[in-house]
């Protein structure tokens, strides 16, 4: 039986299947033992993007009459920012898109519940990466908000509900997080609350991604989060706008959400009553 859940969430664009495999290795060896006492989760929500813009890009550079330099960077953008702007247009109007990403979380939820006995006081801590960190802001958002997915009566027994509404989440890590890119031009923006008294949010970027960004200045309700600088990446790409790529293999990250773990193993959340 597991102690611990650790969900994991992928950034924008096209992403493997085991994006985070390279940080489930560095854990394994920085924890040793304690590892088996965690259940590793992914999330892997690109899929659900990732057709129609393919078709889109196949239609684009088939149509004779288009001109398109620089293809390799076009086709960045038109994965990156069109999952973006994608799942923000799905909150608002034709909502599948967006539902169907937070069912991926939840899934994910579910499977980890499973590992840890069905014992829905057992701490999680998420990490998420650049798009990801809008992603599990927005489902904690949601959760605490009736929002979306968690607007319906739940079907769900009690402790599932309570699990799935994050109230044992000790961590949230973000990881070359772009939250603000989406948000500036918002006059009020507003944070979720912290799901309980022990939960903490440490928020990495590497100086030189142009992607990464701190969050406190957006607002007195992100006062909980903890901002901190963090070089990634070889001494190749370390030192670029290339470093947004780096952190699901950065050791120095690893270690970090390996203390991260293992604090939360010897101080587990305190268990709550379920209140939806």
């Amino acid at each position: 039986m597991k102690e611990i859940a650790l969900i994991t969430l992928h950034g924008m664009g096209e992403n493997p299947k085991n994006y985070a495999q390279p940080l489930a290795k560095n854990l394994q060896q920085t924890m040793g033992d304690a590892w088996r006492k965690v259940s590793f989760q992914q999330v892997q929500y690109a899929d659900l993007l990732q057709k129609p813009q393919n078709k889109l890009w196949q239609d684009m550079i088939s149509a004779p009459g288009n001109n398109m330099d620089f293809q390799k960077l076009r086709r960045f953008f038109l994965h990156s920012f069109g999952d973006a702007g994608s799942l923000e247009y799905s909150a608002r109007h034709n909502q599948d898109k967006y539902l169907a990403t937070q069912q991926t979380i939840q899934t994910a939820l579910l499977n980890a519940l499973n590992d840890l006995g069905n014992d829905p006081s057992k701490p999680v801590v998420i990490i998420a990466h650049s798009l990801g960190c809008q992603v599990i802001c927005n489902y904690l958002w949601d959760a605490q908000h009736n929002r979306h997915i968690f607007d319906a009566a739940p079907s769900r027994s009690a402790q599932q509900n309570q699990f799935l509404r994050l109230h044992s989440l000790a961590g949230l890590i973000t990881i070359g997080c772009n939250i603000p890119l989406f948000v500036s031009g918002i006059d009020q923006r507003q944070c979720f609350a912290a799901p309980n008294d022990q939960f903490r949010w440490d928020n990495y970027y590497d100086p030189d991604d142009v992607l990464g960004w701190p969050l406190k200045q957006m607002g007195d309700s992100f006062s909980i989060v903890n901002d901190q600088p963090l070089d990634v990446g070889s001494a190749l790409t370390g030192w670029t706008p290339l470093s947004h790529t780096q952190y699901w293999t950065d050791e120095g990250v690893s270690e970090r959400v390996a203390r991260r773990l293992l604090t939360a193993i010897n101080q587990p959340v305190a268990a709550m009553e379920y209140n939806s």
